[in-house]
């Protein structure tokens, strides 16, 4: 093999090696990117579940109120029934 023909093949090598390590690179950085923005979202949808569900233990509160024997009564007074 001369000289040449040798220089030239480690030139090759040389550029391959460079070009997939740059892609590996970008692949990565891609990746990142990717899994951080997964990871806001799945932040912010907790968020939003916990909201539902202090709105849920709300207005169960509310609706047991409303049910209860004591609001009856005082819708009846407000009504203008006597008992």
């Amino acid at each position: 093999m001369t000289e040449e023909k040798r220089n030239r093949i480690m030139a090759a090598v040389a550029v391959t090696v460079v070009l997939l390590i740059t892609i590996l690179v970008a692949i990565v950085i891609y990746q990142l990117v990717v899994i951080s923005s997964i990871n806001g979202e799945k932040r912010k949808i907790e968020d939003e579940i916990k909201y539902y569900e202090e709105q849920t233990v709300q207005q169960q509160d509310e609706l047991e109120y409303l049910q209860s024997k004591e609001n009856l009564q005082n819708k009846l007074l407000e009504y203008g029934y006597h008992f």
